[in-house]
């Protein structure tokens, strides 16, 4: 099966399945506003959010979701943002960019740049790039999908929404037979996705935050 099959053809990716009450599907553009809001609230208060973003949450929020938009907006056209639907609402947001698409073309890492260049402080933009530099000093050589952002709303956690959306990333990669890459900055997370058959293949504060990154080998071979 190619590589891309599961961007370029939506056929792979179910409608709509339902796991532990959420349903799980994938995002269109105009879902993409509400998803870049999930990605906010769910992650405000992630250490390395709060280094880059400013202490104070509500300011903190707004930053992210203005950073987040045109980052969802990326991943979703050269791959698959997951939806997790409970009752009707987004409670749960995965990113899959494709392989290759880890780094923008320079056109639209251009557009990444005026966009953040006219959202953002100084001092918050300084912030923004050494946290991208840093990822993108551990950044794998081999093809591989890149996994994020993953964020729960905070009024879902615990449920086991975030494992219903890995656990759907994790089989579409297997019937891939592909490499999975993501990064975390927090402790807990390292042992969630150790435990789907995540490694961990380097480590690096980022702005004084201890970030992990983590590699994953498809656990079924390519048939054919």
């Amino acid at each position: 099966m190619d590589l891309h099959h599961i961007s370029r053809s939506r056929s792979t990716m179910p409608e709509c399945r339902k796991d532990a009450g959420a349903e799980i599907r994938a995002l269109v553009a105009s879902d993409l506003p509400a998803a870049a809001d999930v990605l906010a609230q769910g992650m405000r208060d992630n250490s390395l959010h709060v280094q880059v973003f400013g202490l104070e949450p509500a300011l903190r929020e707004g930053r992210l979701l203005r950073f987040l938009g045109p980052a969802v907006a990326y991943v979703h056209a050269n791959g698959v943002v997951l939806g997790a639907y409970v009752g009707g609402e987004l409670a749960g947001v995965l990113g899959m960019t494709e392989p290759g698409r880890c780094r923008p073309p320079l056109k639209d890492a251009i557009q990444f740049a005026r966009s953040i260049a006219s959202s953002f402080p100084p001092v918050v933009i300084l912030r923004i790039a050494r946290w991208l530099a840093a990822w993108r000093r551990n950044d794998p050589t081999e093809p591989h999908w890149h996994i994020g952002p993953l964020a729960v709303l905070p009024t879902y956690r615990r449920k086991g929404i975030g494992q219903h959306l890995m656990l759907k990333c994790c089989e579409r990669l297997d019937e891939l037979s592909a490499i999975a890459y993501l990064e975390t900055d927090t402790p807990e997370n390292v042992f969630f996705y150790e435990r789907l058959g995540f490694t961990v293949t380097g480590q690096e504060a980022v702005l004084g935050v201890p970030n992990w990154f983590m590699k994953r080998a498809p656990t079924r071979p390519k048939a054919g």
